[in-house]
């Protein structure tokens, strides 16, 4: 079923959609689901060239009558008609000139006036011998825009009968001279011919115009389901390219398969085979070719095949035996799946008529369903890499807030277990900060899954805590349980910092100091914090032993040598970050610098070691 859809706008729509024979239900419901395309070329611009094209015939015809007047006594109404005709032209290139919307009747009105004026032009100008006869031609071509091959066979055919009546009357009632019979045939089979030239080219053009519209309804939405995605492509490579049945055939990048998809419509199957299965689609020296076949079985058939620019012919069995015994495949044209992830072939199979210039469209058939079928790889890529790094970020929370917590409290465990027999009261004070810090651990651990669950308008939050408020008890709780002097100098601007940041910067301290108070053996921990033109910059120094290797550091340098901190590193990277780390047997000191603002990504790799 095929419909036609006016917008407000004027702009008229094609709409398509198969119904089968128990296709029943309400009309709205039914047009809702019809698959529409864009009218190539638009209402409006067809409106355009003919208002245009108008104004210049009619000018012409005014300059002709002005300097070559034709010496009857009509020659005053000849130049009144041809004036209103120009005048009329002006007005109508003028309602054209912006978008407007057409009346139901805006193309027959304005065709049957440009038919009355061109039939008194040849009334006033002998009609037998009229040069004004030409201007029929242009009223063809008119019709031909606006109604396709049968408004130029209709247009011809209405011209046809005014050119006779108008001949038959000016010569036998006003002026009585014999009929121009040699001339009248003559014109006659001009504008015959010209008709059926023009409505030709009509045709061509439409079918032109047809495939373009297609192009331009190509589905831009990727389905979440392959399978769905699949099922449009091979539609619209069936619809554009009006074959009867599409196959193609891709290499998976992933899964190291073969996929084969192959139908016509809405009825498409789908089937995954080893890589090895065809070898090659096609025979070598056609692989990245487009070419048709009227028999591809046919070992002396001729495959006509696009190289350089133009077409050539070789006479050979082009496609894999296997391939084409599985489908039964005879008359074919294929194109070269050729982009970034995808390699494969495009089949068109069983079309009764195969044109050289359905080659050239369907290269452009070829890369849109190679972007699409791209963009499903990519979509699966996206998600896959999304999930990872979800997955790392979970990894590196729980490490810096469950794990941490949990390593402190089994410290405090052991602490207060010696001390149960010597010094009890102290083993006692040690096991209340035990349970104050599982509760603390706790309390972070709702708040972190709490994160993690999506977003709901009825759900209400507590205000976190602010960075002065985490620092400090990150101070007092590293001071009780390994008895190390922590200084911490948070900044006074934290407040205006936004959450992500804020949490970020925590937990780069907070990795900081439990490192240097785990490894490090150090008497006392200093975190000092400078912020200057959008750059916080973070300071965390120790006086213990230093890591196993001495000197100075970036982050790339870290990163290579597989060495420091990594979660640490990790998160300066995420922060788009500077790391200078300088250690010695005297202590480490870790220079941080964030920027407020983000900066464009930096490819910085993580390390896979540990301090």
């Amino acid at each position: 079923m095929h419909a036609l859809i006016r917008t407000p706008s004027g702009e008229v729509l094609r709409a398509t959609r198969q119904l089968s024979a128990g296709d029943t239900g309400p009309l709205s419901t039914r047009l809702s689901t019809l698959k529409v395309y864009p009218e190539y070329p638009p209402r409006v611009r067809i409106e355009w060239l003919i208002a245009g094209s108008r104004v210049v015939l009619a000018g012409g015809a005014l300059l002709a009558v002005a300097i070559s007047p034709f010496g009857s006594g009509d020659d005053w109404r000849l130049a009144l008609t041809i004036g209103g005709y120009f005048i009329y032209s002006l007005c109508v290139l003028a309602l054209v000139w912006a978008p407007v919307r057409f009346a139901p009747a805006w193309g027959l009105s304005n065709h049957l006036a440009d038919l009355s004026a061109f039939s008194l032009f040849t009334y006033f100008t002998e009609a037998p011998t009229s040069p004004f006869f030409i201007y029929f031609t242009f009223l063809v071509i008119c019709g031909t825009l606006r109604w396709d091959v049968r408004g130029a066979v209709w247009t011809a055919a209405a011209s046809f009968v005014v050119y006779a009546a108008t001949s038959l009357y000016t010569s036998q009632v006003l002026y009585l001279r014999p009929f121009a019979t040699n001339a009248f045939v003559v014109r006659s089979v001009h504008l015959a011919v010209t008709a059926a030239l023009i409505a030709y080219l009509g045709a061509y053009h439409r079918r032109f115009q047809r495939d373009i519209g297609r192009i331009i309804g190509w589905p831009r939405r990727v389905p979440r389901q392959p399978r769905e995605l699949v099922g449009e492509i091979i539609a619209g490579c069936s619809e554009v390219l009006e074959a009867p049945k599409v196959l193609i055939v891709w290499e998976d990048p992933d899964e190291g398969e073969v996929n084969l998809a192959w139908g016509s419509g809405g009825d498409v199957t789908w089937a995954s085979e080893p890589e090895a299965t065809y070898g090659s689609f096609v025979v070598s020296g056609l692989e990245r070719k487009t070419f048709q076949a009227a028999d591809v079985g046919d070992e002396r058939g001729v495959v006509v095949h696009w190289t350089g620019g133009a077409f050539r012919q070789r006479v050979c069995r082009p496609i894999n035996p296997a391939l084409q015994a599985r489908f039964s495949m005879r008359r074919v044209q294929s194109w070269s799946l050729d982009g970034e992830l995808i390699r494969g072939r495009l089949f068109a199979l069983d079309k009764r008529s195969m044109r050289l210039d359905d080659l050239i469209l369907g290269d452009v058939v070829a890369r849109l369903t190679v972007s699409r079928l791209e963009s499903l790889y990519l979509l699966r890529r996206l998600r896959q890499a999304a999930a990872l790094d979800e997955r790392l970020r979970v990894a590196r929370d729980i490490h810096d807030s469950l794990l941490q917590s949990t390593a402190g409290s089994a410290l405090q465990l052991l602490a207060a277990r010696r001390l149960l027999e010597s010094r009890p009261d102290e083993a006692r004070r040690r096991l209340e900060e035990v349970q104050n810090q599982l509760e603390n651990g706790e309390l972070e651990m709702r708040s972190f899954i709490q994160r993690l669950r999506p977003v709901s308008g009825q759900t209400e939050h507590l205000p976190p805590l602010g960075l002065a408020e985490r620092l400090e008890e990150l101070r007092r709780r590293v001071e009780r349980q390994w008895e190390i002097k922590v200084k911490v100098t948070p900044p006074s601007e934290a407040d205006m910092w936004h959450q992500a940041f804020l949490e970020g910067v925590y937990r780069i301290v907070q990795e900081g100091v439990l490192n240097a108070a785990r490894h490090a053996d150090p008497s006392l921990i200093s975190v000092d914090f400078a912020v200057d033109a959008g750059v916080v910059r973070l300071q965390i120094s120790d006086d213990g032993g230093g890591f196993p290797f001495h000197g100075t550091f970036d982050l790339q340098t870290l990163n290579a040598m597989h060495q420091g901190p990594l979660s640490l590193k990790e998160r300066v990277a995420e922060l788009q970050g500077r790391l200078l780390l300088r250690t010695s047997e005297t202590g480490t000191q870790l220079a941080i610098e964030l920027p407020l603002a983000p900066r464009p990504t930096e490819d910085v790799a993580p390390a896979a070691h540990s301090r």
